[in-house]
């Protein structure tokens, strides 16, 4: 482990009991885990559900979003949504043609809602063991979890374009150190 703290010490290691704990009780299986449908894998319909929540997704964002789904196995699983009127790809016409985007289609969207009333059933399940309070104060704190990590991600994203982006030099310092 990295240089850290005893208090984070600690805190990591309560969290790792935390989770197994949880873990033992059933409680850190995943809502969008094997959804059932007559005619969609649950995969499928985990992709519809992503989509649904954040509208359009790049193919490389929504592999990232299926668990690190591989790039042939999600082509094939857009293939089959596209195929069954779900989904439908588009390609970035004002930056990088190569670029690839999905979107749900009517039909996938009432897919989606159908998939989404069900993660919702589920994530109840998860919550109904804590009162009121309790059940407020832990969304409050998942909530700050969140926002730091978007915290933490915009910074990293900053970082690494401020190494990406050459530096411009204007004009006329180019032709003043050429003199």
């Amino acid at each position: 482990m990295t240089e850290l703290s005893v208090d984070v010490r600690v805190q990591v290691a309560r969290l790792r009991n935390l989770l197994v704990d949880a873990a033992r009780c059933g409680a850190l299986a995943s809502p969008l885990a094997s959804l059932p449908h007559p005619r969609w894998e649950p995969l499928e319909l985990q992709a519809l559900w992503w989509l649904r929540a954040e509208c359009l997704l790049p193919v490389g964002v929504l592999a990232h979003r299926l668990g690190g789904l591989a790039m042939p196995r999600l082509s094939r699983l857009v293939d089959r949504l596209e195929e069954g009127g779900l989904v439908r790809r588009e390609r970035s016409v004002r930056h990088d043609r190569r670029r690839v985007r999905v979107r749900l289609t009517d039909a996938g969207r009432a897919v989606a809602e159908e998939t989404d009333s069900l993660v919702q059933e589920r994530m109840a399940r998860l919550l109904t063991p804590l009162q009121g309070e309790t059940r407020s104060a832990l969304m409050d704190i998942l909530e700050l979890w969140v926002e730091a990590f978007g915290v933490q991600a915009r910074a990293a994203e900053e970082e690494e374009e401020d190494t990406a982006t050459p530096t411009l030099v204007p004009d006329e310092v180019l032709t003043a150190s050429a003199a």
